[in-house]
């Protein structure tokens, strides 16, 4: 099980009546812990960093066919970025394939 570090609890401010909403105690433990990325699974940040990565591109290429004019250094940005997403999406598909290889020999092991 993995323990979640806590920063400083911020000072909770004053009730004054009634009329202000009040958040349960579930909502304010999650905005108060931050956000662990390593809490997550491998495969689950991988899949992250494509969608983050397409969302990029598809954003360039949006803006390029409303005419704007990139310059050498941005292209040459979003080469790399467009490279790294198509590795990163290769490593993903041979994790699945891999994935269902165990799956697929582990059901057909006999005991």
């Amino acid at each position: 099980m993995t323990v979640l570090p806590v920063g400083a609890a911020a000072p909770l401010a004053p009730v004054r009546g009634a009329s202000a909403p009040q958040a349960s105690f579930g909502e304010l433990l999650r905005a108060r812990l931050p956000a662990a990325p390593e809490a997550r699974p491998a495969g689950v940040r991988l899949l992250e960093a494509v969608e983050q990565a397409r969302a990029r591109l598809d954003g360039a290429l949006a803006q390029a066919r409303r005419g704007r004019t990139f310059t050498a250094g941005e292209l040459l940005s979003l080469q790399g970025d467009a490279y790294r997403a198509g590795q990163t999406l290769e490593l993903a598909s041979r994790l699945v394939e891999q994935s269902a290889q165990s799956v697929r020999q582990a059901v057909n092991t006999q005991v």
